[in-house]
């Protein structure tokens, strides 16, 4: 008889304390299982959300600042030679060395307008390429917005092409406003008002009105660029750049590195501030969850440690006859440890699958995106995890069981 079948016999008289050491083992690799395929899923989301926002850069005019004191009374930061960018110094960003991670590049101009008598901020921007820039956007009250794609020659490299999304159905005297314009001013789509601003006036058509979002884009009109240029009185004038990039790696500090070199009048900075806390709370909750993990896995080892430890006791007259007919101390350990790595490896099996099953229920409720889940070196490491901590937990007994003298365990029969 070989030893893997008595190992194997010994186990199927002993189906209950078998449920009980499988399913401690079994709840930690599960554990451990689900939080790393929601923590892997919601990274990969926020990857992909990166890439379609872009890893924002802002560009601002320069400008020069001084502490002064001036009768007794000391002014910090107080700005001076505040320069402006001009609109011509846009087409240089292409021109830097990690071009082809430019995305999207969205010069603005900012300014008040006067709408019925009411001071509005206005922003001046293309339009299209605003709203591909905030794609959480959504608009109300029947806005006709068609989003297509097209193919283009990339502005980089003429011999290649691009696809891109074009917004159609946007006029030149087009404006986009927040809901909470629309609400002010009791404005629907196709509504015609008038913007002034000291003595220019301009008459423009409500396009589209955006769903409230709880930021300031809910108090903003937003215009097409030449028009607020014209109507602010700053022709080939812009007061800030957003730029995104193509991709979630991106090298963003060096990218604004290289922006400064060719803008002299602006000052790029990279904005990844809440990225950064989002991808901090997901890797708390991931520690959280592996650390949870651990201490069940622990606590599923004391179960195949105690359960093997009364095993061993409750087997010193079957051991006592192996002993006296010949077998080894080997022997009985390789016995003990066949049941255990049969056991974990189950209980790695089943942990994986449920830790799957549960990772698809947990990123439904959070909204995630599901990935390809199965990953063979998950399995491997979770079978892996499950046999070495069972083999870690049953040394004990088995040094133990080894060690019982068959002498005295066949005076018992």
């Amino acid at each position: 008889m070989k030893l893997t079948d008595i190992a194997i016999g010994n186990l199927k008289r002993r189906k209950s304390k078998i449920i009980f050491i499988i399913l401690g083992m079994m709840i930690g690799i599960a554990t451990i299982v689900s939080i790393y395929h929601v923590t892997l899923q919601a990274q990969a989301d926020i990857e992909k959300k990166i890439d379609e926002f872009g890893a924002n850069i802002m560009i601002i005019p320069k400008s020069n600042t001084l502490s002064m004191t001036y009768g007794g009374i000391t002014i910090p930061g107080a700005n001076y030679d505040v320069r402006e960018i001009h609109e011509d110094e846009i087409d240089k960003i292409r021109t830097i060395k990690n071009n082809e991670n430019l995305s999207i590049v969205s010069p603005k101009l900012l300014g008040a307008t006067e709408v019925q008598g009411e001071i509005i901020l206005l922003v001046g921007a293309d339009l299209s390429t605003e709203i591909k820039l905030k794609k959480w956007w959504k608009f109300e009250g029947g806005g006709s917005l068609t989003l297509t794609r097209v193919k283009e020659k990339s502005p980089v490299d003429p011999t290649h092409f691009i696809v891109n999304s074009v917004i159609e159905g946007l006029n030149g005297n087009d404006v986009i406003i927040g809901s909470k314009v629309a609400e002010k001013f009791n404005l629907s789509p196709g509504d015609m008002i008038v913007c002034s601003r000291d003595d220019i006036k301009k008459e423009v058509k409500v396009k589209a009105i955006i769903s409230e979002t709880g930021s300031q884009d809910d108090s903003i009109i937003f215009m097409n660029l030449d028009m607020a240029q014209v109507l602010l009185g700053k022709e080939g004038k812009i007061s800030l750049v957003e730029i995104a990039a193509l991709c979630a790696g991106c090298p963003v500090e060096e990218m604004a590195a290289q922006i400064n070199g060719v803008v002299t009048n602006g000052k790029a900075t990279p904005i990844k501030q809440v990225v950064a806390q989002r991808m901090h709370m997901i890797g708390q909750i991931s520690n959280f969850g592996f650390i949870l993990g651990i201490i069940i896995i622990l606590i599923g080892s004391l179960i195949v440690f105690t359960t093997m430890t009364a095993s061993v006791n409750e087997r010193q007259r079957e051991i006592g006859i192996f002993r006296a007919i010949g077998f080894r101390r080997t022997h009985i350990m390789r016995i003990i440890f066949t049941e255990t790595v049969i056991l974990s490896f189950l209980a790695g099996i089943i942990g994986y699958t449920v830790g799957i099953g549960s990772s698809v229920i947990f990123n439904g409720i959070l909204g995630n995106s599901q990935l390809l889940l199965f990953n063979p070196l998950v399995l491997a490491g979770s079978v892996g995890m499950a046999v070495i901590v069972g083999l870690l937990a049953t040394l004990y007994p088995a040094l133990n069981a080894a060690r019982i003298d068959p002498a005295t365990a066949l005076r018992q029969i």
